[in-house]
């Protein structure tokens, strides 16, 4: 289970979501990736920081207080870029996941930074995108949900794990990895997308 995450008592019973449907409803949907804030972590370097008095100490944990904080807002940074380049198969919107124990009062955010109502969101079919393992290989993953929270099984393009042949050039590259992981996962959405659409042709 998903540290963080409101799970409804439909999410752990009945049949996994259908990979057909599914990719026709998240085209025409919302992809809302939930990041990760490291609050927990930010939250107690920030209490010990206060609390000792010990000038070394106080240097050595503000200093990794604002390394976590910077290397957070980095990565958010450049993920949110690499949606608004490289990724067009839906609408995206994003919140904290200390913020998701309850997804219905969640507050959440268009690419722009601006806040999204639920009833906004709801008009048109909902997906979430976990920072996860996959659970073949346990790997760190990109994973998506549906909206009860139910992984989405194969066909459909799923567990977008770090590596491959192409990450090794990324480095050597203009490309950021947040840019060259979310490319990565707009192309497999849209050659399973057209793959369905051709089969009911």
């Amino acid at each position: 289970m998903l540290a963080g995450a409101a799970w409804p008592s439909s999410a752990l019973s009945g049949q996994a979501p259908d990979p057909l449907t599914s990719i026709k409803e998240l085209k025409e949907g919302t992809l809302i990736v939930r990041f990760p804030a490291n609050k927990a972590k930010i939250d107690t370097l920030t209490a010990m920081a206060a609390r000792t008095t010990n000038p070394d100490n106080k240097q050595r944990l503000e200093k990794e207080l604002q390394q976590t904080i910077g290397e957070r807002d980095t990565m958010i940074a450049h993920y949110v870029e690499a949606f608004k380049m490289k990724y067009d198969f839906s609408k995206v919107a994003y919140y904290f996941d200390y913020d998701g124990r309850d997804l219905n009062t969640a507050k959440y955010y268009n690419l722009d930074g601006e806040r999204i109502s639920v009833a906004d969101l709801s008009e048109k079919p909902i997906f979430y995108l976990f920072f996860d393992r996959s659970e073949e290989m346990k790997m760190d993953a990109l994973t998506i949900y549906t909206r009860m929270l139910k992984k989405i099984p194969k066909p459909f393009p799923n567990d977008f794990t770090t590596g491959g042949l192409n990450y090794l050039f990324v480095s050597l590259s203009s490309s950021t990895y947040e840019s060259w992981r979310i490319k990565k996962i707009n192309k497999r959405l849209h050659m399973f997308w057209s793959d369905v659409m051709a089969s009911e042709k």
